[in-house]
């Protein structure tokens, strides 16, 4: 079973164990030795759910798929050719909020991939690598996207690879793994700053949905509630005794109204995009929740907030945190 990520639904992780080595452009099937233009660190082989990846020289032509790797490439001081267009919460140019200063149509052109992957247009921007470490794309749309260039997938579960590991991996297929580490510790230090600072996070427990016709529950794999524990937050118990049923390693789960107070926390971050405070207010399920009583749910219904939550990356953690730490702390203290 598979759905969008950006409709906020469960994407069924399609784990194989597969052997692939990707092989890009018009190299032949021998691997160039670094000596003749392969540069230092290359080639270099990834391990994904896939198989593995061999990268034979340092890609020029960067392609992203999925979420927050672009985010990556341009932290890194790298330009994709191409980038998934943003539909959820994007700005007019069709990117992120948090990269629209760093988007050129003339340098990057922007891939539709709502349905699926538009593979003609994406062949036709010649890239030397594929990153997508973030994604849920199944075996057969792997194959056919290294047929094109080699390609990074995902190493574990479909959207459940942490904002750390995307960075390092995409750092390693890039060539920087030194400065991918930096951007990882300085996220960290933020994080760990927000902490301090925020010594009402500590301990509270937390869970993170999405009401609306129908309601999800964000699992602990998914980066917008590891980002949320690294701040000091710990998962519900309700949320925990989810996951143990979660076989499928999915990264939300849909979850009837009936079992919503299970579900309920310390802290509940609530996404409510298409519906007001005041008709959540007016629904005696969500208005019946002992967090919603006590004033510890916080709400969000800003598509580009609620994007750059649920899109945790090395540039998007440092412009949410600006827009989200007033609302949790608020949301803590009344927890207390």
């Amino acid at each position: 079973m598979s759905w969008s990520r950006t409709a906020v639904v469960a994407v069924a992780a399609l784990v194989a164990s597969a052997s692939l080595v990707a092989c890009g452009g018009d190299s032949d099937g021998d691997a160039a030795p670094v000596a003749a233009g392969g540069g230092a660190g290359f080639p270099v082989t990834l391990k994904n759910t896939f198989g593995e990846t061999t990268i034979k020289q340092k890609p020029e032509r960067i392609v992203t798929l999925g979420w927050n790797a672009q985010d990556v490439v341009y932290a890194l001081g790298e330009t994709p050719v191409g980038m998934p267009k943003v539909t959820y919460g994007p700005t007019p140019a069709g990117t992120t909020a948090w990269n629209a200063d760093k988007f050129d149509p003339a340098k990057t052109t922007l891939l539709d991939t709502t349905d699926s992957i538009p593979f003609e247009k994406l062949a036709a921007l010649r890239p030397d690598v594929i990153l997508a470490p973030y994604e849920g794309f199944d075996k057969a749309t792997y194959t056919k996207l290294s047929e094109i260039a080699p390609t990074v997938a995902y190493p574990g579960a479909a959207w459940q690879t942490t904002w750390q590991d995307q960075t390092t991996i995409i750092g390693k297929a890039l060539g920087k793994s030194a400065e991918a580490d930096k951007l990882v510790a300085g996220i960290k230090e933020l994080t760990a700053k927000a902490a301090a600072e925020h010594p009402e996070f500590k301990g509270k427990t937390i869970s993170v949905l999405s009401y609306g016709a129908e309601n999800y529950v964000y699992m602990p794999g998914d980066p917008r509630v590891q980002i949320l524990n690294e701040m000091g937050f710990v998962n519900a118990p309700g949320v925990e005794a989810l996951e143990k049923t979660n076989s499928k390693k999915e990264f939300a789960l849909t979850v009837s109204k009936e079992r919503l107070a299970d579900l309920d926390a310390d802290v509940v971050v609530g996404y409510i995009d298409g519906m007001t405070p005041e008709k959540f207010a007016a629904d005696p399920v969500y208005a019946s929740l002992g967090s919603y009583k006590k004033g510890s749910t916080y709400l969000m219904t800003d598509q580009q907030v609620i994007s750059g939550m649920s899109s945790v990356s090395v540039l998007s953690v440092p412009w949410v945190l600006d827009k989200i730490l007033p609302g949790l702390a608020k949301a803590a203290q009344a927890a207390s």
